[in-house]
């Protein structure tokens, strides 16, 4: 339970990432002139539901549902993938940090597998135990 709470932990860190960035966007876009509103607004709303979906995909996982690791685990190989094209476009510490935060995250949901029995009557094949 402990690496189950650790990865909900670092999740909904993400997910309070992705909003605080949304404010800043927000905030940013209403305090500046915009050459590109509505990439902005695709963006902004883009971080939101993101950031929504991670805080459910975290909630299911903490409660043993199916549909809460494989959605984090994706976020997490995409995160991966920004890192290193943060890292190839000089953008060293921040692709590292998010690089880090990502394998953290991603290795403690992989971790963190449903334990077989308890409230669960399927088995790890999918099938329903009589």
């Amino acid at each position: 339970m402990r690496t189950r709470r650790l990865a909900e932990i670092f999740v909904n860190t993400e997910a309070l990432f992705l909003l605080c960035l949304a404010a800043y966007l927000i905030i940013r876009s209403l305090t500046s002139e915009l050459t590109e509103a509505d990439a902005v607004a695709a963006e902004i709303v883009f971080l939101i539901l993101g950031a929504v979906g991670l805080f459910f995909a975290g909630r299911g996982m903490v409660r043993s549902k199916r549909y809460g690791r494989g959605a984090i685990v994706m976020a997490n190989l995409i995160a991966l993938g920004v890192a290193y094209y943060m890292i190839d476009g000089d953008r060293i510490v921040w692709g590292l940090v998010l690089g880090s935060v990502a394998l953290i995250t991603g290795g403690l949901t992989i971790a963190a597998t449903p334990e077989m029995g308890g409230d669960s009557n399927i088995d790890a094949w999918g099938k329903l135990e009589n």
